[in-house]
């Protein structure tokens, strides 16, 4: 009767053990769960702060734009502001074509180091300047603008630049004003401008962790 208790001690002891095993994996697996779930989050807090600071920048970008839209200025570059008065098509702002090992385009200088990837010179064709850094937030944003047209010059002398895909004219679109009441027929039915040439906003927002997000819009006058 003795031995036949020891025995059934010991029985009881090797699953007490197993018991314990597998209440310490799923501990363990349910603590990777949880860490997963925070990287998780965290990452999509950092990326929508980049957004948002890239959208802010955009609008920055653009405010500016509006105000030089009806002048001469933007015929031509404005390195010092980020603003180019071609499309720049070779224009790589991310760096892929580095990493992709193909013909490097041009590059865009965000840190202000000649265009160094991983912080190692490689051949580019154009290192192109962005606009100065700017804070939002946590994040450190800069943009660039580039117009939409083959060259430089006027876009009405050089026929190459882009325009929004809709008809020359929209009829009528004054109806619902005010002074339709009161004014003349061409008032009335004005026909309204094609808008101008667009443009290409990229920015670039650096995080604190050291996230990096791109936007880009297209945006005409």
């Amino acid at each position: 009767m003795q031995a036949r208790l020891i025995r059934q001690r010991g029985v009881t002891l090797v699953f007490s053990l197993l018991a314990l095993v597998a209440l310490t994996m799923g501990a363990v697996a349910l603590i990777r769960a949880v860490d997963t779930n925070v990287l998780a989050l965290g990452n999509l807090a950092f990326k929508q702060s980049g957004l948002t600071a890239g959208g802010r920048a955009a609008q920055v970008a653009m405010d500016w734009l509006a105000l030089k839209v009806e002048t001469s200025e933007l015929e031509q570059d404005i390195e010092a502001s980020g603003y180019y008065a071609t499309s720049l098509d070779t224009l790589d702002p991310s760096g892929v074509t580095v990493q992709g090992g193909g013909d490097i385009q041009a590059l865009v200088d965000w840190d202000d180091n000649g265009c160094k990837v991983n912080g190692a010179t490689v051949a580019f064709s154009a290192c192109i300047k962005p606009s100065a850094a700017m804070t939002v937030g946590a994040e450190s944003v800069r943009y660039l603008v580039t117009r939409l047209c083959r060259a430089a010059g006027p876009p009405d002398s050089n026929g190459g630049c882009a325009r929004p895909p809709i008809t020359d004219s929209v009829e009528g679109s004054n109806r619902g004003q005010a002074n339709c009441y009161n004014g003349t027929q061409e008032e009335c039915m004005g026909v309204d401008q094609v808008p101008a040439t667009m443009y290409r906003v990229i920015t670039r927002s650096l995080g604190p962790k050291g996230t990096v997000t791109f936007t880009e819009t297209m945006a005409h006058f």
